[in-house]
């Protein structure tokens, strides 16, 4: 399967050191920004325009730069025919950005996945989506370094509610530090409906979320508490291999969830 990448940062490095030949995995090309910055020990060629990536024909292409590389780039490779892989999906709370993605994979013919990336339980929300979902909230809990100036976190001495709303407010307003929460939305009622708080807590240092969802089905409550990136702490381990297994998981003949 021929991968490209749209950034080579973090979570882009990560996939492809748990990525293993027994994948079949050709990673064909990266779309960079700084072409010149140093990668030690990462040798994927890098591309400084779209055109260039899509020359190199991926059958489908990871977005890893976040939600204006996705605002960008994204239709571009939806109308090209390829398959994309959306991690930023904050940025479809935006809906010029949203219908943009939707109208450009129609054109091609081809899927804009949204990757689980740091968050789990988006098979039952959405399998409860097609009953009745009566209510789904989705609590944040960060360090406050991760949310808060230096200065205010430091001086924070408990948790700190810092946005309360729903979450396509809450998308906007945090981009960088509630796709989870876009997605366990998209997977259930929607970014309009879903609750969202966001608390900053001192006393943590990782990140935690949970979910809870209420419906027809009955109730479910999901927490995961994730570990940071080496290289990045706002990044949890998890994105990495949320891609490598949704990669993984175009080749399976047999698929789970």
């Amino acid at each position: 399967m021929r991968v490209g990448f749209i950034g080579l940062g973090t979570i882009a490095r990560g996939v492809l050191e748990l990525l293993q030949p027994s994948d079949r995995v050709d990673v064909v090309g990266a779309l960079v920004a700084h072409p010149n910055k140093p990668r030690p020990g990462c040798h994927v060629r890098v591309c400084t325009r779209i055109e260039d990536l899509l020359a190199r024909k991926p059958e489908v292409v990871v977005e890893a730069a976040g939600h204006a590389a996705l605002r960008c780039h994204g239709p571009r490779v939806l109308r090209a025919g390829i398959d994309l892989l959306i991690l930023g999906v904050g940025a479809l709370a935006e809906p010029d950005t949203e219908r943009d993605i939707c109208q450009a994979a129609r054109d091609g013919q081809s899927h804009a996945i949204v990757v689980s990336g740091g968050i789990g339980g988006l098979d039952a929300i959405a399998s409860a989506s097609a009953g009745h979902l009566h209510r789904v909230t989705h609590f944040t809990r960060k360090p406050a370094r991760a949310l808060l100036p230096p200065d205010e976190a430091s001086a924070l001495t408990e948790p700190r509610q810092l946005f309360a709303g729903n979450a396509r407010e809450g998308a906007l307003r945090f981009p960088e530090s509630i796709n989870v929460a876009a997605a366990v939305s998209l997977a259930g009622v929607g970014l309009d409906r879903t609750e969202v708080r966001v608390i900053a807590d001192p006393s943590l240092e990782r990140n935690r979320h949970e979910v809870v969802a209420e419906g027809d089905f009955g109730r479910l409550r999901f927490e995961i508490e994730n570990v940071p990136s080496a290289d990045n702490p706002r990044t949890g381990r998890l994105v990495a291999m949320s891609v490598v297994q949704a990669l993984r998981r175009r080749q399976a003949r047999l698929i789970i969830g």
